[in-house]
C-alpha cells in the first residue's frame, strides 16, 4: 500500500468520524448567535453556557441558551434576529431556550423562558410567520402570541400578563396545565389581563387593568411615549401620558400585582354572590305557591 493511498484513507477516516461526531454531538447552543443586547442600564449579568457569569453590555452577543439576568437597578432589551424584543426591568430574569430563524422566508421558532420580575415581550417576525412557532415559558403558565405586545409582572409562582396592544392587533393565549390538561383564556383586546396563581392553577377569567395600573407598569419598563399618546413608532399605547422619567421599583411592582388580583378576586366573588343570590331568589319564587295555588290548598 503506497503512502498516498493510505494518508487518502485515513482523511477519508476522519472526515467520516467527524460525520458521526457531528450528528452525536452536535454544536453547542452557545455558538447559535440570538440576537444583541441593547439600552442595558444597572446591573446586568449573563450566563452563556459553560462560562462564568459575565457583565452584560449594550452591543453585547446573545447566544441560544444564554441566560440573563438584571440588579435591583437594571434593565436591558434583548433584540432578537427575527425582531422578537424582550424587556426587562429591575431583577428579572430571561432564558433564551430556543431559537432558529431564516430570514429568507421568516420561518424559525423563538422559545424563552421568563423566570422572575417584570416584563415586555414584542413579537417578531417568527410570530407573524407561524404564530404556534412563539411561546414563553412563566415560573406557571406558557404565553403563546398571535402578532402583539406584552407585559408582564411575575412574583414568586404567581403571573399577571396583559395585552399592551396596538388596539385591535393580536391577541395572546395563556395557558396553564391543570389536572394534566392544558386549559387557557384568549387576550385580544388592549389593557385587558388575567394571572396565573401558580402550578396546576388555571388562568384567571379576562378583566381589564386600569389606566393607571398600566402607567405604572410601562414606567417600570421605560416604555417610551409622547405626549401625545403614541410610542416611537406612532401607534397609540395604553398609560401613554405617563412621566417616562418616573421609575418603579420590583417591590412596589409586587405589591401592584398583589392589589389587581385582591380587586379583581373581589369582583369577581361579588358577580358569583349576586348569581347566587339570584339563584335563590328563583328557587324561591318555584318553592313559594302561587295565589290559586293558596286558594285550592285552603279549600281542599
Amino acid at each position: 500500500m503506497t503512502k498516498k493511498y493510505f494518508f487518502g484513507i485515513l482523511i477519508f477516516a476522519f472526515v467520516l468520524m467527524g460525520g458521526v461526531f457531528g450528528i452525536l454531538f452536535p454544536a453547542s447552543a452557545a455558538s447559535i448567535l440570538a440576537g444583541v443586547a441593547a439600552a442595558v442600564r444597572g446591573e446586568v449579568k449573563a450566563t452563556s453556557g459553560n462560562t462564568a457569569e459575565h457583565s452584560l453590555k449594550s452591543g453585547d452577543k446573545v447566544f441560544m441558551g444564554d441566560q440573563i439576568e438584571t440588579g435591583k437597578d437594571g434593565q436591558l432589551q434583548v433584540l432578537l434576529l427575527d425582531q422578537t424584543v424582550f424587556t426587562l426591568g429591575p431583577l428579572s430574569a430571561i432564558k433564551v431556550d430556543e431559537f432558529a430563524y431564516n430570514p429568507s422566508d421568516n420561518s424559525g421558532k423563538v422559545k424563552a423562558s421568563i423566570m422572575k420580575g417584570i416584563f415586555r415581550v414584542v413579537s417578531g417576525k417568527v410570530a407573524h410567520k407561524k404564530p404556534e412557532n412563539m411561546s414563553v415559558d412563566l415560573p406557571a403558565g406558557t404565553i403563546g402570541f398571535r402578532g402583539t405586545n406584552v407585559a408582564g409582572i411575575i412574583d414568586g409562582q404567581k403571573t399577571m400578563v396583559v395585552l399592551l396592544g396596538p388596539v385591535g392587533v393580536g391577541r395572546i393565549y395563556v395557558t396553564n396545565v391543570v389536572n394534566g390538561e392544558v386549559v387557557g383564556v384568549d387576550i385580544n383586546e388592549a389593557g385587558e389581563a388575567t394571572i396565573i396563581g401558580g402550578p396546576n392553577v388555571a388562568p384567571l377569567p379576562v378583566f381589564q387593568v386600569s389606566e393607571t395600573d398600566l402607567n405604572r407598569i410601562a414606567s417600570a419598563l421605560s416604555q417610551p411615549t409622547t405626549e401625545s399618546g403614541t410610542d416611537t413608532t406612532g401607534k397609540a399605547t395604553p398609560g401613554a401620558n405617563m412621566n417616562s422619567k418616573t421609575s418603579v421599583d420590583a417591590q412596589s411592582l409586587q405589591d401592584l400585582l398583589s392589589t389587581i388580583d385582591a380587586a379583581n378576586q373581589a369582583v369577581q366573588q361579588a358577580a358569583q354572590d349576586k348569581a347566587n343570590a339570584s339563584a335563590g331568589d328563583q328557587a324561591s319564587k318555584r318553592d313559594t305557591p302561587s295565589q290559586s295555588e293558596k286558594v285550592y290548598q285552603i279549600k281542599s
